[in-house]
């Protein structure tokens, strides 16, 4: 996510440490134009107030841009739900280990 944001100047990084822009990249993956809108859907935990992030925000919307952060947003999702899945097969072996099964 973070070279095709660079590839579309849209320099998140500056103001938006790891991954807690990530509503903000959903938002552009959706279309979302409104600066107030993007910036706003920051992550609770975000420090910077909205003016950096809507300054970061700066055009450059080519559709294959747009496109790569799509793909990259779906394969974050994707690696999210196979964590969570991991986690909750070692709950689930954990929890039968401490009871003898």
């Amino acid at each position: 996510m973070q070279k095709t944001l660079m590839q579309m100047n849209l320099q998140l990084h500056h103001v938006v440490s790891d991954i807690k822009g990530i509503r903000i990249i959903r938002g552009i993956v959706a279309g979302e134009g409104d600066l107030d809108m993007l910036a706003s859907s920051r992550d609770v935990r975000c420090k910077a107030s909205t003016e950096p992030i809507k300054a970061a925000r700066n055009e450059n919307d080519r559709p294959e841009n747009n496109f790569a952060l799509s793909l990259s947003r779906a394969l974050y999702d994707f690696y999210q739900a196979k964590t969570l899945e991991c986690d909750r097969h070692l709950e689930a072996s954990l929890a039968r280990s401490r009871h003898g099964h």
